[in-house]
């Protein structure tokens, strides 16, 4: 599943993890709907950006850590802001740490590194 408040990047990843992967993709436009859609629906993965309005990326990944169900679902940070500073990081209650949080790639991002990250995450 792909969680971010842009629907063209939603539409984006879906195209192309289906057409090049043959993996089944749903998406959300915001972290609440995200935890009430993995709440009722199985995932094997999701792809999840940090800023959103209501519920943020941050906030979806510590919920799902303290969740029994959810904590058991990878999730790669797809975002634009810069998650691959450790200072970003840190300013931001070190999220890379969350037991979910299992990749990160910044936007904008290449369709093979996409890819990559997702195969490695789901082997």
């Amino acid at each position: 599943m792909v969680v971010d408040n842009d629907i063209n990047i939603n539409g984006l990843i879906k195209s192309v993890l289906e057409t090049k992967k043959g993996y089944t993709v749903d998406f959300v436009l915001g972290g609440k709907e995200g935890l009430k859609k993995m709440k009722t629906d199985h995932y094997d993965l999701v792809l999840l950006d940090l800023t959103m309005p209501e519920v943020s990326g941050i906030d979806v990944c510590k919920f799902m850590s303290h969740d029994e169900d959810l904590v058991k679902i990878p999730v790669i940070i797809v975002s634009a802001m810069p998650i691959n500073s450790k200072e970003f990081q840190k300013e931001n209650d070190d999220f890379q740490s969350l037991p979910v949080v299992k990749g990160l790639i910044e936007k904008p991002f290449e369709v093979a590194d996409l890819l990559k990250e997702v195969e490695k995450v789901l082997a």
